[in-house]
């Protein structure tokens, strides 16, 4: 890159860097996180310092997939996971009546402490710094003559200019944001109190991204003094079963002793409260259909299918005429509630009618007026499987502004786009997760191969191998991978060797130990099975169905210092060893697809051997192997068998 953009005398940068990362949102913080432990020096750029990590909608991380993801985050080096730990007001394992495999981690969060414990996290990186500004737009470099266009920094509305090798956008709503109440009240706005990004949207509209807009909401908040609480029923936290991260947090006691006391490793829990939306509510909403900003003809953007607004539920399944609400504490600082369930956007007098029909809120105050947002967002496919673009070297998208919805999500695409960021510029190779190793690599692939039409929302069903991806394994899949890049302190690689060696040790000690008919016995008549006639290994025993490994253990007064996850994984690993082995068969040929690269210059289109939909579709996506040419729609095995035979009949070198 030439002198004349990086240097400060001559260019006016203010702070030269190796990547900038735009927006200090869950995107935001995770890519600059895991930028600066690839050893890169990073400057995270945000519109308001106070801010950072804020829980813009529900105070909740997790829930099914997504707290699959929020694990793989934390097993990638990220930070998720640990500032939820600091900041956990109630914690739930959703799905404890089915078996372990599909259980999800789901935690709400105290907002503050967690905004705080976010911002506590990164500064503990001495080569992250964070800044105040709204980035107005890119600056570029398009020296060398080549005619490509290269990122080489930003600069603020209020002027500043900061020089960096690459750039992360994780703008989220804020990209032309407008926030609708109703159908005659519209602001300018990434969220509720916050101004939008409008220049930078101009600019990349102007390089040739293409733009649409997608629409998502939030529903009002209530003062929690005026909630008629024995009118609701309360959801208990099982903070005491569970931790989301594998950290320093699993070195420290769950309760410490202190001379100030007792002080346990999490805040003091807090319940939710259940209630129920019902006739009278839906009918308000009915007969005020028209007044909303969606059916009323102010919003045309898609929506999220699967986190719908309540006038989509009235709408759609006109027959039901319950819906479940869940009063969801703020924080321990407020009484203020998040009534989960009831996203709008009719007008402010409405939603407090509506409310005020719910039992238990009948004489509710409503502190904030829910809202339904527009913003923009850039199509993916856009983006290579680094999350960079196609159009601009060293730009990468990650969050909303590619399509997305939810923290989770945009926790995912941050790690992957802020490790990318940062081996660009120090020209190492991308990392590309794979669908077979992680729901972020399935989050990724289908955003970058398949695209999006309406915001996109992660399933356990879009996953292909989601027996042998869940959320107590994460570690095991994804820790050896960020080791091998370097994300790891010492002390933190030591930890991580623990809790992998624990999963051992309990898959060991449940083959040598045996259980007598009297010990084993009073387990399994509890749990509807057949009593023994004989001593039998531990091991056996967990075959069946319904005998945990963990009752076991405890009826035989073994493994009290084993963590529970890791004994959950070594009962797993145990209960379906040969569905495991399928599985990772499938694996294993997805990642031998994967080693397939196919050239970036391939004429599709000269490829008759392969029908026109594949043809145009692989030529518009350009995907980079054949293991991401399978994931695209409309391709079926027959095309992708003869796109290798062509590929091989050309002379390229396929092989990675």
């Amino acid at each position: 890159m030439s002198d004349h953009i990086l240097s400060p005398a001559s260019a006016a940068l203010e702070v030269t860097v190796d990547v900038i990362v735009v927006g200090a949102g869950h995107a935001g913080t995770e890519a600059a996180v895991a930028a600066a432990r690839s050893g890169a020096q990073v400057a995270l750029i945000t519109g308001a310092l106070e801010q950072i990590g804020q829980l813009s909608c529900n105070p909740a991380i997790g829930g099914i997939a997504k707290g699959t993801v929020v694990r793989e985050v934390d097993a990638l080096g990220g930070i998720m996971a640990r500032a939820t730990d600091m900041a956990s007001v109630q914690f739930r394992m959703l799905n404890r009546g089915k078996g372990p495999a599909v259980w999800a981690p789901r935690a709400q969060c105290d907002r503050g402490l967690y905004r705080r414990a976010v911002r506590t996290l990164l500064e503990e990186h001495p080569s992250l710094v964070t800044m105040q500004g709204m980035v107005a737009r890119l600056l570029f470099d398009e020296s060398d003559g080549a005619g490509e266009r290269r990122v080489a920094g930003v600069e603020t509305v209020e002027g500043r200019r900061f020089g960096a090798r690459a750039v992360v956008l994780t703008t989220g709503t804020f990209g032309r944001g407008t926030m609708h109440i109703g159908t005659g009240t519209r602001i300018s706005g990434g969220r509720a109190g916050e101004a939008p990004s409008v220049h930078l949207g101009e600019q990349l509209d102007a390089v040739g991204l293409t733009t649409d807009r997608f629409k998502t909401g939030t529903p009002p908040r209530i003062d929690g003094r005026s909630v008629r609480y024995d009118a609701t029923e309360a959801q208990q936290s099982e903070i005491e079963l569970f931790d989301y991260s594998w950290s320093h947090f699993w070195t420290t006691p769950r309760v410490q002793h202190s001379a100030q006391g007792v002080r346990t490793r999490h805040p003091a829990q807090m319940p939710c409260w259940i209630t129920w939306l019902e006739a009278d509510g839906t009918q308000i909403i009915t007969d005020h259909i028209n007044e909303s900003a969606m059916y009323g003809g102010a919003i045309a953007s898609r929506g999220p299918r699967y986190c719908p607004s309540v006038e989509d539920k009235v709408v759609k399944f006109p027959d039901k005429t319950r819906h479940q609400l869940f009063l969801e504490p703020e924080g321990h600082d407020t009484t203020e509630l998040y009534v989960n369930g009831l996203s709008t956007s009719l007008p402010a007098p409405v939603q407090l009618e509506i409310l005020r029909s719910v039992p238990g809120l009948d004489a509710v105050r409503m502190t904030r007026a829910g809202y339904a947002i527009e913003y923009d967002y850039y199509p993916p496919t856009q983006l290579d499987a680094s999350l960079a673009s196609r159009a601009v070297q060293g730009l990468y998208f990650a969050g909303q502004v590619n399509g997305t919805t939810g923290y989770e999500e945009a926790a995912g695409q941050g790690v992957v786009a802020g490790i990318n960021a940062a081996r660009y510029t120090q020209s190492r190779d991308a990392l590309v997760l794979g669908r077979e190793t992680s729901y972020i690599g399935v989050l990724v692939n289908d955003l970058v191969t398949r695209g999006v039409d309406e915001p996109y929302r992660l399933f356990t069903s879009r996953s292909e191998f989601r027996l042998t991806v869940r959320q107590d394994n994460a570690l095991s899949r994804l820790a050896p991978v960020a080791d091998g890049l370097g994300l790891f302190t010492e002390g933190e690689h030591e930890v991580m060797m623990a809790r992998l060696d624990a999963v051992r040790d309990a898959l060991a000690l449940a083959d040598r130990t045996s259980m007598t008919p009297e010990v084993a016995d009073p387990v399994l008549i509890a749990a509807g099975s057949r009593p023994l006639q004989h001593a039998v290994r531990a091991v056996e025993l967990t075959k069946r169905q319904d005998i945990s490994l963990q009752s076991l253990f405890d009826a035989a007064g073994v493994g009290a210092d084993l963590p529970r996850d890791a004994v959950i994984g070594a009962e797993l690993e145990i209960k379906y060893a040969g569905y495991f082995d399928k599985e990772r068969s499938r694996a294993a040929r997805l990642t031998a697809q994967g080693a397939i690269t196919l050239p970036a210059s391939l004429d599709y289109d000269g490829i008759r051997t392969i029908s026109i939909e594949a043809r145009q579709k692989l030529g518009r996506l350009r995907p980079e192997t054949l293991a991401q040419a399978s994931a695209i729609p409309g391709i079926s095995p027959a095309d992708l068998q003869n796109l290798m035979w062509e590929v091989r009949r050309r002379g390229a070198s396929i092989y990675k």
